[in-house]
């Protein structure tokens, strides 16, 4: 008896010193041909140890991960697990087992996983019990069965069974049936023909409407908020069929006019009578007046920014939700490539590092235009901005209206505005005559590169830059991705149709003196596409394809430099900075050296990116990179020789909100010497772009 009690002690003592003392370094799965090994890892509770990197960074700080080690006693489970997940999907004879292996030199250990699948089941019949068109109605009926998602002979999965059964239970709720529920999923299996028989049983309960419409308000602004509003926002009215689904939508429109801090629209199951049921929306009114200064960190223009501003609202301006803001801001741009020696030496601010704005912008919205999802809003802006060559002024306005459609529509957002622009520019004190000229020449203003005027150019070209215009344009969004922050599947599309000049016209059109004020079509397209090949929480592999085109039509001036389209940067071309890419200028200065002048912008825009992204560890990820693309004046300047191409990697730490994300692009090929990386410095040839959100 003794000596069994002491091998049992010994065993026990054996099992907590492995679970202890070696580390797991590889889980290893044989025969798995379904599923990948990264799926069935996220199953099992065993885990492989992270990189070294992630260990010694642990030492120090909370960014690494600790070292994981083996445990025989998670075998029996991962075992249980795995077997799971494979009946969960079709495959009922599947057999597990496991081995591991021990290194008691390194202190390591490697546990592998023999998967016997066996053969996939399919579905023979699947079929609803408890609802047909006698008891929830014909339109209904029809319309559950042509939206279902699982057919005969498909493989069997749990949980798309189970996601149709919900399906089933939200469709009868959103029409009527509030207390409709799932009573139980059976599923019979034939061993011999290797087929189940599925049967749904759903209880659909009584069909409901609404008897009335309460209101409970709180909050210290409550008496600032009619509740004719409040109604007319959630559009729920007495004898309307119960919908959970328009419940939601109700209460969504009130938090969005950014009215209350809380909102709750749902039945009052308690106070239902046979067929009706009250429908309570309850709220807590937010203070109607905020100021507060703001932190700006974003990627506009392909740049990382940071800036500081204030900003003051003024809620239910007038009633119907509408909001009135004033903003003020100052921007500093494209920090990391600014020259701090030149900037505190000799040249300050004027440096042609420096970059940024400050703006303010008075705005008036009215969200749920005429109580639909129409969203207006009203603009008045004045801002000054440097950039390399320039130092922009500009004022204006813009009336834009913002349309909401379902999200099994195509297009399912369109943005309709109308605005007008004053623009001046003047070039930059510092600028020399060289470059001043090249700016102009590939602007189109009319002066030959022989030409020194000097003065004509200090006269004329600012005037010929500058403009006053109007512009009419569409934005149509196909959102139809997964997520917004982190998709891993779907996609998105945008198309954007912009015409200025509409002043210009109507002035031509009942005037003998012409305008010199520029016309033109711009035109943007873009498609991002996720897909998850290996099912990693958060991991993809994401496609980019973008093409813009700006057709001139009449007028002496250029197009706004704001308008023309750019490449490089952090959300474009990766191996570049931000406008590092365009068409270009080249002259010899006065000490014989060949100057090339880059930022100028084209008139035609091709880009794309292929990108994976993978979770290292927790809330840290990667991803590898291909960029290709530039801009161009026109198009018969597009070739594969102009065409830049990128090639990198970058880190992601996943914060609550968005990624914070670390990318390094090395210039594959470059379109301007015609060289690729193995014939150049490699250093020379790298960009770094700190960003936040994905770069698509």
């Amino acid at each position: 008896m003794s000596k069994i009690f002491f091998l049992f002690i010994s065993l026990i003592l054996n099992i907590i010193l492995i679970a202890q003392d070696f580390e797991l370094k590889k889980i290893l799965f044989e025969g798995n041909t379904h599923f990948s090994d990264g799926t069935l890892s996220s199953v099992i509770l065993s885990k492989e140890s992270p990189f070294w990197l992630w260990k010694f960074l642990n030492r120090f700080t909370n960014l690494g991960k600790e070292p994981e080690f083996f445990d025989s006693l998670n075998i029996e489970e991962d075992i249980k697990r795995i077997e799971k997940f494979y009946r969960d999907n079709g495959f009922f004879f599947v057999d597990v087992n496991s081995t591991y292996k021990l290194n008691t030199k390194n202190k390591t250990a490697e546990l592998i996983f023999q998967i016997n699948e066996g053969e996939r089941f399919r579905i023979n019949s699947y079929k609803y019990f408890g609802i047909d068109s006698s008891r929830i109605g014909k339109w209904l009926y029809l319309k559950i069965l042509k939206e279902k998602k699982i057919n005969e002979n498909s493989f069997f999965e749990k949980d798309k069974i189970e996601e149709d059964a919900n399906r089933i239970v939200n469709e009868l709720r959103n029409f009527g049936f509030m207390l409709a529920e799932r009573e139980r999923i059976t599923a019979t299996i034939d061993t011999l023909n290797k087929i189940v028989d599925v049967n749904i049983n759903i209880k659909p309960g009584r069909y409901f409407t609404v008897s009335e419409v309460k209101i409970e308000k709180g909050g210290l602004a409550k008496d600032d908020v009619e509740d004719e509003l409040i109604y007319k926002l959630v559009g729920i009215k007495p004898n309307d069929k119960y919908s959970h689904s328009q419940n939601l939508e109700g209460q969504l429109r009130l938090y969005r006019t950014g009215l209350f801090t809380s909102a709750l629209v749902s039945g009052v199951i308690a106070e239902t009578t046979h067929t009706s049921v009250p429908i309570n929306i309850s709220v807590d009114v937010a203070r109607m007046n905020e100021l507060g200064p703001e932190l700006i960190v974003n990627n506009q223009t392909n740049r990382f920014n940071i800036g500081i501003g204030l900003n003051y609202t003024r809620k239910n301006f007038f009633g119907n939700a509408r909001k009135f803001v004033i903003e003020g801001t100052v921007v500093s741009q494209d920090i990391f490539n600014i020259n701090f020696k030149d900037v505190f030496g000799k040249n300050g601010l004027k440096d042609t590092t420096v970059l940024g704005l400050a703006g303010i912008n008075l705005s008036i919205e009215q969200p749920y235009l005429f109580y639909k999802d129409i969203k207006g809003k009203l603009d008045f802006f004045a801002s000054a901005e440097q950039q390399k060559f320039y130092r922009y002024y500009t004022a204006g306005s813009k009336l834009s209206f913002l349309f909401e459609l379902p999200k099994f529509v195509l297009f399912n957002n369109y943005s309709l505005y109308l605005g007008y622009e004053s623009e001046n520019i003047n070039f930059k004190p510092q600028l020399s005559f060289d470059y001043i000229k090249g700016i102009l020449i590939t602007s189109g203003f009319p002066i030959s590169p022989e030409d020194t005027t000097e003065a004509l150019l200090k006269s004329e070209s600012e005037a010929f830059l500058s403009h006053s215009n109007t512009i009419l344009g569409v934005d149509l969004f196909a959102n139809h991705a997964n997520e917004i922050f982190y998709p891993t599947g779907g996609y998105n599309l945008q198309l954007s149709l912009e015409y200025t000049g509409l002043l210009p016209y109507l002035k031509n059109l009942f005037s003998e003196i012409k305008d010199r004020n520029i016309q033109y079509y711009k035109t943007l397209m873009g498609i991002t596409l996720y897909t998850n090949p290996w099912k990693p929480a958060r991991g993809a592999v994401a496609y980019k394809l973008r093409f813009g085109y700006i057709q001139k039509i009449e007028g002496e001036k250029s197009i706004s430099q704001n308008k023309l389209f750019y490449s490089g940067g952090s959300n474009s071309i990766r191996g570049w900075r931000a406008r590092g890419l365009g068409p270009v200028y080249t002259f010899i200065d006065n000490q014989g050296k060949q100057v090339t002048i880059t930022e100028i912008g084209g008139r035609v825009l091709l880009e794309g990116s292929i990108e994976t992204r993978n979770i290292l560890f927790g809330d840290f990820g990667s991803t590898i990179f291909i960029d290709f693309g530039n801009s161009w004046r026109n198009l018969n300047e597009v070739s594969f020789k102009s065409t830049a191409f990128t090639f990198g990697f970058g880190l992601r730490y996943y914060t609550s909100f968005a990624p914070v994300r670390l990318d390094i692009g090395t210039q594959f090929y470059d379109p301007y010497s015609r060289k690729y990386i193995f014939k150049r410095s490699f250093l020379d040839a790298v960009q770094f772009h700190l960003g936040i959100g994905e770069a698509f």
